[in-house]
C-alpha cells in the first residue's frame, strides 16, 4: 500500500490523543483510530480503563488535549458541535419540565425544526409526553435522553454505556436505533456486555489503564470475544 494511502481517505472521525493528563496523573496514552460514517466502533475495557473519558473527548465536554478531527474540523464550531450527539451518563435533561418540553427546548438549542410528537412516537414515549422528567424510570428517561441525542440528526453518535440498566424494550428501542442511524452517521459506544457488541460493531477499540492495546476489524476479532478480550485485558 502506498504510503499515502489511507484506509478512511475521508473519515469522519480522526482520534490522535498521545496522551492526556489531569494534574500529574496520566488518564491516557497513545490512542488513535478513524472512523467512517456508516461505520460502529465498540470500545471495551474494564472499570477505570478511560472508556469514557476517550468519549468526553472526542464530544469536548473536557478541556482539549491531542486532537479529535471531526468531519475535516479540529475545533467544536457551532457547526461540528451540532454533528455529535452525546450520551452520557448524564441525561441532560431538564427533571422539572415534561418530556415534550425538553426537546422542545434541545429542539430551539440545536436550531432545529423537528416534529417532537413523532420523535416521542418513536421512543414509545408519547403516553408521557406531559409527564415531568422526575417521575421517569431510568428505562423512560434513558429513552428520552437517546432521543435528544438524535434530534438535530447528528453525522456522529457518541453514546457511553447506553444499555446500562434498560428494560427488554428499551433495548430493543436502542439496537433499532443504532440499526437506523448506521447509514447517517459513525458511531462509538462503550459497554461491557461483549456479545452485544460482537453484534452491533464494525470495529473494535480495547483500553487498559488508559492505553489502547488493541484496534481493529470485526474480521480481527473471533466469535469468542469474551476468551479474546480476556486474553488482551489479563
Amino acid at each position: 500500500m502506498p504510503a499515502e494511502q489511507k484506509l478512511n481517505p475521508d473519515p469522519a472521525l480522526k482520534v490522535q490523543i498521545p496522551r492526556y493528563k489531569i494534574g500529574i496523573r496520566t488518564i491516557l496514552k497513545d490512542i488513535h483510530f478513524e472512523l467512517a460514517t456508516g461505520k460502529i466502533l465498540a470500545i471495551l475495557g474494564p472499570n477505570g480503563a478511560g472508556k469514557t473519558t476517550i468519549l468526553k473527548c472526542i464530544a469536548g465536554t473536557i478541556p482539549k488535549q491531542g486532537s479529535c478531527v471531526i468531519f475535516g474540523s479540529d475545533k467544536k464550531t457551532p457547526d461540528i458541535k451540532r454533528q455529535i450527539g452525546y450520551l452520557g451518563h448524564e441525561t441532560f435533561l431538564y427533571e422539572k419540565l415534561s418530556a415534550q418540553e425538553n426537546l422542545e427546548f434541545f429542539s430551539g438549542l440545536y436550531g432545529v425544526n423537528t416534529s417532537v410528537a413523532a420523535l416521542l412516537d418513536s421512543f414509545s414515549l408519547s403516553a408521557a409526553a406531559h409527564q415531568l422528567v422526575e417521575s421517569f424510570s431510568r428505562g423512560m428517561k434513558q429513552r428520552l435522553a437517546l432521543a435528544r441525542t438524535i434530534l438535530a440528526n447528528p453525522g456522529l453518535l457518541l453514546l457511553d454505556e447506553p444499555f446500562t440498566g434498560l428494560d427488554l424494550e428499551a433495548s430493543r428501542l436502542l439496537e433499532s436505533t443504532i440499526s437506523e442511524r448506521r447509514s447517517k452517521s459513525a458511531i462509538v459506544f462503550t459497554t461491557h456486555e461483549l456479545q452485544r457488541a460482537y453484534q452491533i460493531a464494525d470495529y473494535f477499540l480495547v483500553v487498559k489503564n488508559g492505553r489502547q492495546i488493541f484496534f481493529g476489524s470485526r474480521n480481527e476479532v473471533p466469535v469468542e470475544i469474551e476468551e479474546f478480550y480476556r486474553s488482551l485485558t489479563a
